[in-house]
């Protein structure tokens, strides 16, 4: 068997980012009307790595491929100048059953994630959003960045790492618009994007103004977190799939466990959201959030689409 290969580079040759955005509307409504088969992720610690990997199949009933992504995560890498993160997506033929094709992985979940962001940013920041601060300066944080600037007419982007020289390294692919900031930046900022893998919160509800939007995507574990109880607490947050964030959403969990927040008061999936199931933003002064932590089914409606476009 020889199967083929797409590149990072095939990738986002193959699929931009409004595209991506738009392909997770398919995404996420499946996720909310069922027709989306996603099993809960298997997580698989490798602890004397400080590293876990990841199995994560989808499938959308009707649909002509199902998809399963292999990630590995070593949380020592960046500071070995390694990658954070390493996989790869397997897609198959959901009719007959054959392998297809070999998808880069790394560049896929930064797509998605990003795209996932666009999106949620679109559907609940205050149309007239002007600066933005985020939080991360790695390879989610850059799609991060390109997938809000693709809903919104930005103004100012900066951009909070923990390594100064680092953080200007990062800024400087991109234009002026986006430069290294501190955390006084996010008392003025209409946008917040958090993709970190730190382990507490980032900042608070004292931190930012009322009307903030906040995309909260580095924390995927239920014993981590980016967002502080108060700001859970008093935000309207929007989740991508309840069921997965009941087992692995650490930003909604740690509050929960501490008797300090309820599934019940989590406004609903993005998905709803895109059906006008769900109300988003009311006034200008609320403060929303979309808490994500990834779904393979993102995954496969952007490999489906390298797939499809490379084909032809």
């Amino acid at each position: 068997m020889n199967l083929p290969f797409y590149s990072a580079a095939d990738v986002r040759s193959a699929v931009s980012m409004s595209e991506a955005i738009e392909a997770m509307k398919t995404a996420f409504v499946a996720l909310s009307d069922g027709s989306a088969i996603v099993p809960n992720r298997i997580n698989l610690p490798i602890e004397e790595q400080n590293a876990l990997h990841l199995s994560m199949p989808a499938y959308i009933k009707g649909g002509k491929y199902n998809t399963i992504k292999l990630v590995n995560i070593h949380f020592d890498n960046p500071g070995k100048g390694l990658p954070l993160i390493n996989g790869v997506i397997l897609v198959m033929d959901a009719l007959e059953g054959s392998p297809l094709a070999l998808i880069e992985g790394k560049s896929v979940t930064a797509l998605r994630t990003g795209a996932g962001s666009g999106l949620a940013t679109d559907l609940l920041a205050n149309p007239n959003a002007k600066q933005a601060v985020i939080i991360g300066a790695g390879a989610q944080a850059g799609t991060q960045i390109e997938a809000i600037r693709c809903v919104r007419n930005l103004e100012s982007v900066k951009v909070l790492g923990r390594s100064e020289e680092k953080t200007a390294a990062f800024c400087e692919g991109f234009d002026s618009v986006v430069q290294p900031g501190n955390k006084l930046d996010l008392k003025t900022a209409d946008i917040v994007c958090t993709a970190t893998t730190g382990e507490t919160p980032l900042f608070d509800l004292d931190d930012v103004k009322p009307g903030v939007h906040i995309n909260a995507v580095g924390a995927h574990k239920p014993t981590t977190r980016e967002l502080g109880t108060t700001m859970i607490q008093n935000g309207k947050l929007y989740i991508d799939q309840l069921s997965s964030s009941q087992s692995e959403a650490g930003d909604v969990m740690i509050p929960i466990s501490e008797g300090n927040y309820d599934w019940n008061r989590i406004k609903g999936e993005l998905g709803d959201l895109v059906m006008g199931k769900i109300d988003g933003r009311t006034s200008p002064d609320d403060i929303t959030i979309f808490n994500s932590i990834g779904n393979a089914v993102q995954d496969l409606v952007i490999a489906s689409m390298v797939i499809e476009k490379n084909e032809k």
